[in-house]
């Protein structure tokens, strides 16, 4: 990753790319960026050495609010755009924002263009927003720009890096975030095509996206300054003047910027894909991005949803895959499943509370008082709070242990199987055992393992009949991820499940004696749990993802990163049985052939025949190829933390409480 930092210098990767030579200041440290630009390689090529696109599917995806109600009455009038990692498949920029001739069209081809599928990145974009701006029955759209970019020439640095691919046409303005004193934080262009800075309320409010969007929709001219003169307004700019935030999509590869922390959601959102690759001669680069990068799917997707967003109901279902393995798709080698683990946080749990007592997380068997004080935890504080769901009708709890009895054997009676579960859960394995006791869902698991391995505490308890042990499985032997963990299961089952070691092991774990890889399914709410990032690339052959939202949850206000099995549709409950019992029929969605297939020369030279760049003097000069920055928000902005799992009634006489 290339960051700018105010003194000048630069950020080394965390991943060595090639070609980089040490720290030393801009000139140095990113020669390999100009030599690039000139045509120059640190590394030659090996010889047949080949561009490949990974098989992994990497799509947007489209969402409507269910609070919308009848969307019909709301049609988009106004697209919002990411810039980082959404327009651009990672951000390179000078430090002063500004481009040099022959500086454009390597700019371009950095930023915008993508290696892993044929033809123009660009050229789609425009094909794109051109579209979007002029809907079918003559809609008219305005499409502007929201973003964070930290160049230190703020809005400009973006319009030029737009202008490098033309793009900059497209939009009616550009703001950014967050406000900086003696910086304009905003941009508008009229009709003419001419960009004017100005400065649009981005102090005013939170420092939220979803919370800027609320404010558009309730001063459009303090963000549109065109509304103010209307022989400047450009095509479809009138229409702000009415425009509602149910008529607003915001398109961006950061899921946290659809809901800030005071609550407010962006009601219509399209989630960009985000993937970590070998890029370029730039060498291992994490979390790029990018419209269309890896599929043509997404400009249709994109435009499909703009058109009729009220098809793409966001339903938070389970989704379920099965990964290709040899012998998978023929019918007298499919493998049945023997192994069922289940995450627990946001899995299990709709969100994970615990109390404070310190004996809850050391004591197996643990309850409450029977008579909780004001603002403790009771039994069915408990019980509610983690697994019960407020969102559909009846009992989760009791569809959850139905759901768990019948995993436990097949519909034909023939195949009795093993349920597990696996967490990360900081209280440890006792916590996540007592809670599950609490709600009667312990007795359905034969055994409960945490990661990563800790000394002080166990790092895993089976059951023996009705008694639960805690013991240590070799959690400190395998690489710290939940498919490298799996994958010693199939390896060992034993030493996983003690209870194998008995005369009746076979009784009491089912189907683990001959286990294989792909007889193990694993339940999670954690995409990144499903492929390992050991050198070994571990995989779950067989996954159910469960989905994530961001909701406001009984008195304890917004809370991010939620989840649960069932928490918005009893159709989970079958869908993960279905599944168990017959995963081929969920086969996993590969990227089209032509996609997997397409294979590009290294080429030792990015830019065009512009001249002879060393007479130019381009690395003495600030706008220099060579002092080209990744920015430093774009690829490190993190996932927000989880909010706090705490209750907001009585705080002022309740006992700490915990959250995983």
């Amino acid at each position: 990753h290339f960051g700018f930092m105010p003194g000048g210098g630069a950020q080394p990767p965390r991943h060595m790319g090639r070609g980089w030579r040490g720290m030393g200041g801009v000139g140095s440290c990113l020669e390999f960026l100009m030599s690039a630009a000139t045509g120059a390689r640190q590394n030659p090529p090996m010889p047949g050495e080949k561009r490949r696109t990974s098989k992994s599917i990497y799509r947007l995806r489209c969402i409507e609010r269910p609070e919308i109600g009848t969307s019909l009455e709301h049609p988009v009038r106004l697209v919002i755009f990411d810039f980082d990692e959404t327009l651009t498949l990672v951000t390179l920029m000078t430090p002063d924002g500004t481009y040099l001739p022959e500086q454009r069209d390597w700019a371009r081809e950095v930023n915008f263009e993508t290696p892993w599928v044929e033809g123009s990145r660009v050229q789609k974009l425009h094909n794109l927003l051109s579209a979007l701006a002029n809907g079918k029955d003559g809609e008219t759209r305005v499409l502007a720009c929201l973003t964070r970019n930290g160049n230190s020439s703020g809005v400009a640095a973006v319009i030029n890096l737009m202008k490098a691919a033309d793009l900059d046409e497209h939009f009616t303005c550009i703001w950014a975030l967050p406000h900086r004193p003696n910086r304009r934080c905003g941009a508008y262009q009229d009709k003419k095509g001419k960009w004017t800075f100005f400065d649009p309320p981005v102090k005013s409010g939170h420092d939220h996206k979803a919370d800027v969007l609320q404010q558009i929709a309730q001063d459009p001219k303090a963000w549109f300054p065109q509304l103010c003169s209307k022989s400047d307004m450009p095509k479809g700019v009138s229409h702000m003047s009415s425009l509602r935030v149910e008529q607003i999509v915001l398109v961006d590869d950061q899921r946290a910027n659809f809901q800030s922390e005071s609550g407010t959601q962006v009601l219509r959102y399209v989630k960009v894909a985000r993937y970590d690759a070998d890029y370029r001669d730039f060498g291992f680069m994490r979390d790029m991005g990018g419209i269309g990068a890896h599929d043509d799917a997404d400009y249709d997707a994109l435009k499909r949803f703009v058109e009729d967003p009220w098809m793409c109901k966001d339903t938070f279902m389970v989704r379920c895959q099965e990964r290709p393995f040899e012998g998978g798709l023929t019918s007298s080698m499919r493998q049945p499943v023997n192994l069922v683990v289940f995450d627990f946080d946001e899995t299990l749990t709709m969100a994970t509370f615990m109390p404070g007592d310190p004996l809850f997380a050391t004591d197996i068997g643990w309850t409450p008082q029977e008579r909780a004080e004001r603002g403790e935890w009771s039994k069915a504080d408990l019980i509610q709070y983690n697994f019960e769901s407020p969102y559909v009708e009846g009992s989760r709890v009791e569809k959850l242990r139905a759901m768990l009895k019948s995993l436990s054997a097949s519909d034909d009676g023939h195949t009795r199987r093993t349920l597990a579960v696996l967490t990360r859960n900081e209280q440890g394995v006792v916590a996540v055992l007592n809670l599950l006791s609490l709600a009667s869902l312990a007795e359905y698991f034969s055994a409960i393992w945490t990661i990563p391995a800790r000394s002080s505490i166990p790092n895993g308890a089976y059951r023996d009949g009705k008694e639960w042990k805690a013991f240590d499985p070799p959690v400190d032997k395998v690489h710290d991820h939940k498919a490298d963990l799996l994958h010693s299961v199939a390896k060992d089952p034993s030493v996983w499940f003690p209870q194998l070691s008995a005369k009746d092991g076979d009784s009491k774990c089912p189907g683990l004696r001959k286990l294989k890889v792909e007889g193990i399914v694993l339940v999670d709410d954690e995409r990144a749990n499903f492929r390992s990032n050991s050198e070994a690339e571990a995989k779950v052959m067989r996954y159910c993802k469960v989905a994530r939202y961001d909701e406001v949850y009984r008195d304890c206000g917004a809370l991010n990163q939620m989840g649960g099995i069932g928490a918005h549709s009893d159709s989970d409950y079958e869908t993960l049985k279905s599944f168990v019992e017959r995963p081929w029929e969920h086969p996993y969605e590969n990227l089209p052939t032509t996609a997997q297939t397409l294979e590009r020369e290294s080429s030792g030279r990015l830019l065009g025949q512009v001249g002879n760049t060393e007479s130019k003097g381009t690395m003495g000069r600030a706008a220099s190829t060579s002092n080209l920055f990744r920015e430093a928000g774009a690829s490190e902005e993190p996932e927000p933390p989880k909010a706090p799992r705490v209750r907001k009634a009585n705080m002022s006489n309740s006992p700490p409480l915990r959250t995983r």
